[in-house]
């Protein structure tokens, strides 16, 4: 068989999960297959690869990005075998088909199938956790936007009222123009890929027209770390707990904090390190609880937080939302670096519970404090944490199955 030639469609602008995923995935996907890329003019983040890259205008349709195809990308599809939507440009599928009866395969980072304000579809009180609708949308914004002036996430009560006359008015608008998005997108997609089984578990809970097609699920690669640090399994420790999953409420943040006494009244010199979360609602909530022992800090430069990773005692990522993969404990555990997570969404999939780190009940601010001082009483072997950590989720085992389901895809479609 000829040598597979790949289309991917990547917006390149977010310095997002999904685009460190994607960047790795078609890091490695080089040494299997010819790549082009479709990207954004404004791309910040797109790795640098020799591949052929083409720059289009894109703009923003709640959570969709629209691309805005030219002439020449005809050029593209047809020399492609199939088109990869390696990040959330869903309108694409109509055009390219209208070019070239091509297989199309999508992948799924979140919930934008769903509903059309996916960390919203599973708000914080789960108040839109089944089909979404108009109404679900409009009952979920509100009750979050409400939740986020409760913890002090949003500063004035005020732009809760202004917020909740801007939803009524044009939730309905956003809801219909992601609703004509999404089916034509659907109906033109071949095959979709899912960064985790609950992450396509869902999706078939909630979408069953699912079912009709090719749908597998790959996990992230995780491998952006080792660009920055070697690890070495003699390298001891240091004593602090790391959350680095930013301010956004949805990743738990504040039930971290409501656990931290009673971990530092065991633990008296261990301190947390809280990544991305300098001068926020955060930083506020914890000085208001006359928490000690906390430094935050900015959103750091590659190097120096994979380096703070690595001496980290733990990493911790508490959700509250289901998380549709959570990169943090596999980045984490890459380095020998145990982790704890919530039981929400996916997370429980990335570790390998006692033996990577420990999994807690989502929202138990007691089982999270329980389960961070376990790790702290024991006796973690950095070298065991890596090895666990390539058999759960295997870097050249994800890529190769990447390419088969696209060589699937193509056969089927054929």
């Amino acid at each position: 068989m000829s040598i597979l030639r790949v289309l991917v469609i990547n917006n390149g602008i977010w310095p997002s999960g999904a685009q460190i995923s994607t960047n790795e995935f078609i890091e490695l996907l080089k040494n299997y297959a010819e790549i082009k890329i479709l990207t954004c003019q404004q791309e910040k983040y797109l790795i640098k690869i020799s591949a052929s890259v083409h720059r289009l205008p894109c703009r923003n349709i709640g959570v969709l990005l629209i691309m805005h195809p030219d002439h020449i990308i005809k050029n593209f599809v047809k020399w492609a075998d199939i088109i990869w939507i390696a990040t959330g440009e869903f309108e694409m599928p109509q055009r390219i088909k209208q070019i070239k009866n091509i297989p199309i395969v999508a992948h799924l980072h979140s919930y934008e199938f769903l509903c059309p304000f996916m960390t919203l579809l599973y708000a914080s009180k789960e108040v839109c956790k089944d089909h979404c609708t108009v109404l679900k949308s409009i009952e979920c914004k509100l009750k979050s936007d409400a939740y986020l002036t409760l913890l002090g996430a949003s500063r004035f009560p005020h732009r809760l009222i202004m917020s909740a006359g801007s939803t009524i008015i044009w939730t309905p608008l956003y809801y219909l123009r992601w609703k004509k998005i999404i089916t034509n997108s659907f109906n033109n997609i071949d095959g979709f890929i899912a960064i985790s089984k609950t992450l396509r578990d869902l999706h078939i809970q909630y979408f069953p027209r699912f079912k009709e097609k090719p749908f597998e699920t790959i996990y992230n690669l995780a491998i952006e770390p080792l660009k920055y640090v070697k690890p070495d399994p003699r390298e001891p420790y240091s004593n602090y707990v790391l959350y680095a999953s930013g301010s956004n409420p949805d990743k738990g943040p504040h039930l971290l904090l409501e656990a931290w006494p009673t971990i530092s009244k065991e633990f008296k010199d261990l301190k947390l390190y809280i990544v991305g979360c300098k001068n926020s609602w955060v930083e506020r909530m914890a000085k208001k609880m006359n928490l000690k022992n906390i430094i935050f800090f900015e959103r750091l430069p590659s190097d120096e937080y994979y380096n703070i990773m690595y001496r980290a005692r733990v990493a911790v990522m508490p959700s509250i939302w289901p998380e549709p993969f959570g990169r943090i404990p596999v980045e984490a555990n890459r380095l020998g670096v145990p982790a704890v997570v919530s039981s929400a969404g996916g997370l429980p999939e990335t570790i390998v519970d006692g033996v990577t780190g420990y999994i807690f009940k989502a929202g138990d601010v007691y089982d999270l404090a329980e389960k961070i001082m376990k790790v702290l009483e024991k006796d973690f072997d950095r070298e065991d944490i890596i090895k666990h950590s390539y058999e759960k989720i295997n870097p050249q085992r994800e890529v190769e199955k990447l390419v088969n389901f696209f060589e699937s895809v193509i056969s089927r479609e054929g």
